[in-house]
């Protein structure tokens, strides 16, 4: 199984530039959270050493931005051009940096674990509005059983960990972008900030997640983004 930071990283990433060509001039747009919409960006050009500006503001300043083409966050500045959209900016960077499949069955079993995960994201995200903590609580737990919609989304990520032979990662042999997408995904969702979402909800049911969750957690790159962020990563 891959394991190390060379083996499985280091090979990816040979310098993906033309020869003589610069990379763009790039600026991602976010709040200061580690959410896996951003994350998965920030970590690609980190562990590539594609220089950014990891521009965090608050919510006046991301709407003066003029990046937000609908309005959401986070966005992607690239020479003064917006992309919007996670599964667009994930798609460009990690072809910037060698984190997104050349093959193009590689590159849709990426593009469906963005799918999925955005499927599951939003599922998440609507509880947020409900405004009874006892309501909440209960209509998370519902989405955790295992007739669950919550659980049947996760199952569809963890089936594709399957398929591509529970080697813990998404595509292949190598890292791509879903795989850091997925990486912080787990994170959030088994942070225990999502009251009714049991903290073993993850490694207890889906254990190629879990164990995608640790290889990438295990790399350099990670390892050292984390200590520059300690803000954000505790665990």
């Amino acid at each position: 199984m891959p394991g190390s930071y060379d083996a499985v990283v280091g090979a990816q990433n040979a310098d993906p530039r033309p020869a003589g060509s610069a990379f763009p001039t790039l600026r991602l747009w976010y709040l200061d959270h580690p959410f896996w919409r951003a994350e998965c960006v920030r970590m690609s050009l980190h562990i590539a050493g594609v220089p950014f500006e990891d521009k965090r503001v608050g919510y006046d300043e991301l709407y003066g931005s003029g990046m937000l083409t609908f309005g959401t966050f986070p966005a992607l500045e690239v020479n003064g051009r917006s992309i919007a959209q996670t599964h667009a900016m994930a798609a460009y960077v990690g072809k910037l940096t060698g984190f997104y499949p050349q093959d193009p069955w590689l590159a849709a079993k990426v593009d469906e674990v963005f799918g999925g995960l955005t499927d599951a994201t939003d599922l998440i995200t609507s509880t947020m509005g409900i405004r009874d903590p006892n309501r909440k609580v209960q209509t998370r737990m519902q989405m955790t059983q295992p007739d669950g919609r919550l659980t049947m989304l996760l199952n569809g990520l963890e089936s594709l960990l399957q398929q591509n032979g529970s080697n813990g990662l998404v595509a292949g042999d190598k890292i791509t972008v879903a795989d850091f997408a997925l990486w912080r995904a787990v994170g959030w969702i088994s942070s225990g900030c999502l009251d009714g979402i049991a903290l073993d909800y993850i490694p207890r049911s889906f254990p190629n997640l879990a164990k995608l969750y640790s290889l990438i957690d295990s790399q350099k790159g990670v390892q050292q983004w984390k200590k520059q962020n300690p803000r954000h990563y505790r665990e």
